[in-house]
C-alpha cells in the first residue's frame, strides 16, 4: 500500500486528477484554436488592449494556448505547460480585466484567478496517473523530470514511490 499521493493513489481521485488536468487544457485549447481560426479578430482585440506587434503578439498567444493546452491535457511535461499557462493567465488578466467596477470584467478576473489556481496546483502536484510518458530530459533540467509524479513523492519512503 503506498503513502496516498497521486502516484499511489487509486479510485476515483486518480480520475478526478486526470478530469481536472483535461478540463483546465480545454479552456486553452478552444480559446487557441479559435484565436486560430479567427486571427484577424485576436489580433484586433490585442490591439484594442494598447498592446505592441499585435501580429507577433497573436501568434505567440496561439503558440502558448495551443501548446500548453495540448501538453496539459496530453499530461506531457505537464508542470511545464501549467506553469507557462499560469504566467500567460497573468498577463492576459492584467491586461484586459482589471476594471473591477465592471461586473463582466470583475467576473473575468476572478475566474481567472480560479484557472491560475488550478494551473498551479498542476504545477506542484504534477499530471498525475494516464499521462503520455516522456524520456527524462539530460540532467534532470525540468521540473517534471527532477521531481516524481508528485510533490510529495519527493521524500516519499513507500515502495511506489521509489520506483
Amino acid at each position: 500500500m503506498g503513502c496516498g499521493c497521486l502516484k499511489c493513489e487509486t479510485g476515483w481521485k486518480t480520475y478526478a486528477v486526470v478530469l481536472a488536468r483535461v478540463l483546465l487544457g480545454l479552456v486553452f485549447l478552444v480559446a487557441g484554436w479559435s484565436k486560430l481560426t479567427g486571427f484577424e479578430g485576436a489580433v484586433a482585440y490585442i490591439a484594442s488592449a494598447g498592446l505592441p506587434m499585435p501580429e507577433i503578439l497573436a501568434v505567440l498567444t496561439i503558440i502558448v494556448e495551443l501548446g500548453g493546452a495540448i501538453a496539459l491535457i496530453l499530461g506531457f511535461h505537464a508542470r511545464i505547460a501549467a506553469f507557462a499557462l499560469a504566467i500567460f493567465t497573468v498577463l492576459a488578466t492584467l491586461a484586459y480585466h482589471m476594471n473591477l467596477a465592471d461586473p463582466l470584467q470583475q467576473s473575468m478576473f476572478l475566474k481567472n484567478l480560479a484557472i491560475i489556481g488550478g494551473l498551479l496546483m498542476v504545477k506542484v502536484y504534477g499530471p498525475g496517473p494516464f499521462r503520455i510518458p516522456y524520456k527524462k530530459c539530460p540532467g534532470n533540467i525540468c521540473p517534471d523530470c527532477r521531481a516524481g509524479d508528485c510533490a510529495c513523492c519527493r521524500d516519499c519512503k513507500c515502495e511506489t514511490c521509489k520506483v
